[in-house]
């Protein structure tokens, strides 16, 4: 059985692009294979992207063959394989090397660890400029992570380094795979923690990470007449509407113990309780295990408040008590704002 993250993540980003389609998140079920709760509930003709996935005889090796080439780099106890398929691109294996190394750093640098043990990466030339469709599933009969990136078969170095569509679906990995009117939680934290990570990292600065959030994060208010993230149906919502609870759990969870644990800790118990992508855990289990994890309640409400009703919030202003102000066409960081000293905590820097 497969679960499938289908994001299809674009990276034409004008600071913070994501892409204007949405393809819903499912799980695969067949005979002999068992059937997730997830698969019982799907609604005939939903729309999924299917994926192409190379089919491996006992453990990948760095070696050649055939048409791919399968080359490995490990992530602490894990491995992480990646795989070139035939077609022309002017990256080479070796600069591919590299974009998976730093997603990788990103992922473990918010999570603390990669979330799972053995993940494959697929790398599809296309005929198009820069990274293209991105994907995420969980193979459970084989027991790994499966990533498939199309790439086009001009991209750059500089494409690469500046590429967020790896660490976005590598992220998706350490949480797990939600039903489809819950998939506002899994996109936006992914879209939250992601550039975190590559901050972490040193991939983007504090600046670029908060000039995005002020500038997108209004994209995933609600407008007049619509309800909580549970019904949410464009891109915008899904995806910056899950976000904006990541940064008011972020917050609020960083007020309530004096600075002391964040979101990241509440998304490592998570996954540490064994609430990855290779679980068959539910959106509620999720938020209940982080809320046990940190010792307070806050995920689980705000799970329930914003999925079901709508929350607007006027995003400057919050985000100038932490202490992000716009200044012209840039972002600057205030740390005399009052709540200045937990965004730097968010960054990674307090």
């Amino acid at each position: 059985m497969r679960k499938l993250f289908s994001c299809n993540s674009k990276n034409n980003r004008n600071p913070g692009y994501k892409p204007t389609v949405i393809f819903p998140c499912i799980k695969h079920s067949s005979a002999g294979m068992k059937t997730s709760r997830l698969a019982q509930n799907l609604q005939t003709g939903m729309l999924f992207l299917a994926l192409v996935v190379s089919q491996f005889a006992g453990q990948p090796t760095e070696s050649s063959s055939g048409k791919e080439s399968q080359q490995m780099i490990t992530a602490g106890d894990s491995q992480i394989f990646f795989n070139v398929e035939d077609g022309p691109l002017a990256v080479s294996k070796a600069d591919l090397a590299v974009y998976v190394r730093d997603a990788a750093k990103a992922v473990t640098a918010y999570y603390g660890t990669f979330p799972i043990h053995k993940t494959v990466i697929n790398f599809v030339p296309s005929d198009d400029d820069g990274i293209g469709f991105g994907t995420s599933t969980y193979d459970d009969d084989e027991d790994y992570g499966v990533v498939t990136i199309n790439i086009g078969e001009n991209t750059t170095r500089r494409n690469l380094r500046s590429s967020w569509t790896l660490t976005h679906e590598l992220m998706h990995l350490a949480f797990p795979v939600v039903s489809h009117h819950k998939r506002w939680l899994s996109e936006g934290i992914a879209t939250y923690v992601e550039p975190i990570g590559r901050m972490r990292i040193g991939s983007l600065s504090p600046e670029e990470v908060w000039g995005d959030l002020l500038t997108n994060l209004p994209k995933g208010l609600p407008r007049q007449g619509e309800g909580g993230l549970r019904s949410a149906r464009n891109f915008d919502r899904i995806y910056w509407g899950g976000a904006l609870y990541c940064l008011l759990a972020d917050v609020e969870i960083r007020q309530r113990t004096n600075n002391r644990v964040g979101l990241e800790d509440a998304l490592r118990s998570i996954a540490k309780q064994g609430g990855t992508a290779a679980s068959n855990w539910d959106a509620e289990e999720a938020v209940q295990a982080g809320d046990k994890g940190l010792g307070i309640s806050v995920l689980q409400p705000l799970y329930t408040k914003m999925g079901e009703q709508p929350v607007s919030i006027d995003v400057p202003a919050y985000l100038r008590k932490l202490g992000v102000v716009k200044s012209g066409e840039t972002v600057a960081l205030d740390d005399r704002a009052p709540l200045a000293a937990i965004r730097r905590a968010i960054d990674g820097t307090e």
